[in-house]
Protein backbone atom coordinates (compact mmCIF):
# COMPACT_ATOMS: atom_id res chain seq x y z
CA UNK A 1 0.00 0.00 0.00
CA UNK A 2 1.04 3.54 -0.63
CA UNK A 3 1.07 6.02 2.19
CA UNK A 4 0.04 9.62 1.83
CA UNK A 5 2.31 11.71 -0.27
CA UNK A 6 3.76 8.78 -2.24
CA UNK A 7 3.31 8.71 -5.97
CA UNK A 8 2.59 5.53 -7.94
CA UNK A 9 5.51 3.69 -9.52
CA UNK A 10 6.75 5.30 -12.72
CA UNK A 11 6.44 2.08 -14.74
CA UNK A 12 2.79 1.10 -14.42
CA UNK A 13 1.44 -1.03 -17.22
CA UNK A 14 -2.12 -1.39 -18.39
CA UNK A 15 -3.55 -4.87 -18.85
CA UNK A 16 -4.15 -5.56 -22.52
CA UNK A 17 -5.81 -8.90 -23.14
CA UNK A 18 -4.69 -10.59 -26.35
CA UNK A 19 -7.49 -11.80 -28.58
CA UNK A 20 -7.40 -15.45 -29.52
CA UNK A 21 -7.00 -16.71 -33.06
CA UNK A 22 -10.76 -17.13 -33.42
CA UNK A 23 -11.80 -13.66 -32.21
CA UNK A 24 -13.64 -13.07 -35.46
CA UNK A 25 -15.98 -16.04 -34.93
CA UNK A 26 -17.77 -14.29 -32.05
CA UNK A 27 -19.62 -11.78 -34.21
CA UNK A 28 -21.45 -12.45 -37.48
CA UNK A 29 -20.24 -9.18 -39.03
CA UNK A 30 -16.64 -10.06 -38.27
CA UNK A 31 -17.15 -13.47 -39.90
CA UNK A 32 -18.40 -11.86 -43.11
CA UNK A 33 -15.52 -9.40 -43.03
CA UNK A 34 -12.93 -12.15 -42.64
CA UNK A 35 -14.53 -14.32 -45.33
CA UNK A 36 -14.44 -11.32 -47.69
CA UNK A 37 -10.78 -10.74 -46.90
CA UNK A 38 -9.92 -14.44 -47.30
CA UNK A 39 -11.52 -14.54 -50.76
CA UNK A 40 -8.59 -12.49 -52.03
CA UNK A 41 -6.21 -15.44 -51.58
CA UNK A 42 -7.66 -17.72 -54.30
CA UNK A 43 -8.14 -14.67 -56.54
CA UNK A 44 -4.44 -13.83 -56.18
CA UNK A 45 -3.46 -17.47 -56.81
CA UNK A 46 -5.54 -17.53 -60.00
CA UNK A 47 -3.99 -14.25 -61.16
CA UNK A 48 -0.47 -15.62 -60.61
CA UNK A 49 -1.29 -18.79 -62.55
CA UNK A 50 -2.79 -16.67 -65.33
CA UNK A 51 0.38 -14.57 -65.53
CA UNK A 52 2.45 -17.77 -65.75
CA UNK A 53 0.23 -18.90 -68.63
CA UNK A 54 0.69 -15.58 -70.41
CA UNK A 55 4.48 -15.73 -69.94
CA UNK A 56 4.52 -19.20 -71.54
CA UNK A 57 3.17 -17.64 -74.73
CA UNK A 58 6.60 -16.08 -75.34
CA UNK A 59 7.91 -19.49 -76.34
CA UNK A 60 5.38 -19.73 -79.14
CA UNK A 61 2.74 -22.35 -79.66
CA UNK A 62 5.20 -25.21 -79.16
CA UNK A 63 6.03 -24.25 -75.58
CA UNK A 64 2.51 -23.28 -74.59
CA UNK A 65 0.59 -25.91 -72.67
CA UNK A 66 -2.61 -24.26 -71.37
CA UNK A 67 -4.05 -25.32 -68.06
CA UNK A 68 -7.22 -27.25 -68.70
CA UNK A 69 -9.28 -30.07 -67.35
CA UNK A 70 -11.99 -30.35 -64.75
CA UNK A 71 -9.78 -29.35 -61.80
CA UNK A 72 -8.69 -26.11 -63.49
CA UNK A 73 -12.27 -25.33 -64.50
CA UNK A 74 -13.53 -25.99 -60.96
CA UNK A 75 -10.76 -23.82 -59.51
CA UNK A 76 -11.56 -21.03 -61.98
CA UNK A 77 -15.26 -21.18 -61.12
CA UNK A 78 -14.43 -21.09 -57.41
CA UNK A 79 -12.20 -18.06 -57.98
CA UNK A 80 -14.95 -16.39 -59.99
CA UNK A 81 -17.37 -16.93 -57.10
CA UNK A 82 -14.78 -15.47 -54.69
CA UNK A 83 -14.25 -12.45 -56.94
CA UNK A 84 -17.99 -11.83 -57.25
CA UNK A 85 -18.49 -12.13 -53.48
CA UNK A 86 -15.54 -9.83 -52.78
CA UNK A 87 -16.78 -7.26 -55.31
CA UNK A 88 -20.39 -7.38 -54.11
CA UNK A 89 -19.53 -6.97 -50.44
CA UNK A 90 -16.96 -4.23 -51.13
CA UNK A 91 -19.28 -2.22 -53.38
CA UNK A 92 -22.11 -2.61 -50.87
CA UNK A 93 -19.95 -0.74 -48.35
CA UNK A 94 -19.17 2.12 -50.74
CA UNK A 95 -22.10 4.20 -49.49
CA UNK A 96 -20.70 4.15 -45.96
CA UNK A 97 -17.14 4.88 -47.03
CA UNK A 98 -17.50 7.50 -49.75
CA UNK A 99 -18.96 10.90 -48.90
CA UNK A 100 -19.79 13.15 -51.85
CA UNK A 101 -20.77 16.67 -50.76
CA UNK A 102 -23.77 18.26 -52.45
CA UNK A 103 -24.31 21.70 -51.01
CA UNK A 104 -25.06 21.45 -47.29
CA UNK A 105 -25.75 17.71 -47.50
CA UNK A 106 -24.16 14.61 -48.95
CA UNK A 107 -25.22 12.39 -51.84
CA UNK A 108 -27.35 9.56 -50.35
CA UNK A 109 -25.46 6.29 -49.81
CA UNK A 110 -27.96 4.36 -51.93
CA UNK A 111 -27.11 6.53 -54.95
CA UNK A 112 -23.38 5.93 -54.45
CA UNK A 113 -23.84 2.15 -54.14
CA UNK A 114 -26.10 2.12 -57.20
CA UNK A 115 -23.53 4.12 -59.14
CA UNK A 116 -20.75 1.74 -58.15
CA UNK A 117 -22.73 -1.31 -59.23
CA UNK A 118 -23.70 0.48 -62.45
CA UNK A 119 -20.03 1.22 -63.20
CA UNK A 120 -19.13 -2.40 -62.50
CA UNK A 121 -21.81 -3.63 -64.92
CA UNK A 122 -20.73 -1.10 -67.57
CA UNK A 123 -17.07 -2.12 -67.25
CA UNK A 124 -18.02 -5.81 -67.42
CA UNK A 125 -20.08 -5.26 -70.57
CA UNK A 126 -17.33 -3.16 -72.19
CA UNK A 127 -14.56 -5.67 -71.43
CA UNK A 128 -16.79 -8.59 -72.43
CA UNK A 129 -17.57 -6.84 -75.70
CA UNK A 130 -13.88 -6.33 -76.41
CA UNK A 131 -13.16 -9.97 -75.69
CA UNK A 132 -16.01 -11.18 -77.91
CA UNK A 133 -14.91 -8.92 -80.76
CA UNK A 134 -11.40 -10.28 -80.40
CA UNK A 135 -9.76 -6.87 -80.19
CA UNK A 136 -10.82 -5.85 -83.71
Amino acid sequence: MMSRGESPPATTRAYRPRPGATWWLRNRRYVFYMVRELTSIPIAAWAVLFMVEVSRLQNGSAGYQPLSGPIWIAFSLFCLACALWHSFTFLSLAGRIIRVPRGERYVPPRVIVGGMFGLMVAATVAIGGLLVMGGR
